[in-house]
């Protein structure tokens, strides 16, 4: 599978602002109904099991947000890039959004699924937080670690979303644009 170079170079300059050790605890936010947060233009997050699902009978690539409880730029993602608006106009539309406690030893998605800490390995996550994007068929695209502010978000929310990420790297696409 093609890397995504772009995303790899953006990742290796925004890693220093990821966690890599333990801080003070954070709690998780609810999700809301579905219905009600696609009109209200809300991200509905879901586990693991559930995005994959959904993800194959929408036929949308999944984006999995690996976080941990006590990750400072794990809860500065969220309310900075996932409180965005134009970020999450981009993910109600285009994307399955699923959220993992990489620290969690429940099931990520019903009775036998795997646990987050089972999944966070499994995705080689080593630094919180960490966004994986995985297509509809459940094909891992590429991970990008650490924060990552709104405006450059939206400009890969967009690159994967379109497509483009299968023929072009980030860069002749962003030149593309324009």
């Amino acid at each position: 599978m093609r890397r995504i170079l772009a995303l790899l170079i953006v990742a290796s300059l925004l890693v220093p602002l990821a966690c890599g050790q333990r801080g003070e605890p954070v709690a998780e936010q609810p999700a809301g109904e579905a219905a009600a947060a696609l009109a209200a233009g809300e991200i509905r997050w879901l586990s693991y099991g559930d995005g994959v699902a959904k993800a194959a009978a929408e036929n949308k690539p999944m984006l999995i947000d690996f976080w941990t409880d006590w990750c400072h730029w794990c809860k500065v993602m969220d309310k900075d890039t996932y409180g965005n608006e134009e970020v999450r106009r981009r993910l109600v539309q285009h994307f399955i959004t699923v959220k993992v406690d990489a620290e969690s030893a429940q099931p990520q998605g019903g009775q036998g699924a795997a646990t987050g800490i089972a999944l966070a390995s499994s995705f080689q996550v080593t630094a919180y937080p960490t966004t994986w994007f995985v297509d509809s068929h459940g094909e891992k695209i590429d991970a990008l670690p650490g924060f990552v502010p709104p405006d450059q978000f939206t400009a890969i929310l967009d690159y994967i979303a379109s497509g483009a990420y299968k023929t072009q790297t980030f860069v002749d696409y962003q030149a593309s644009r324009g």
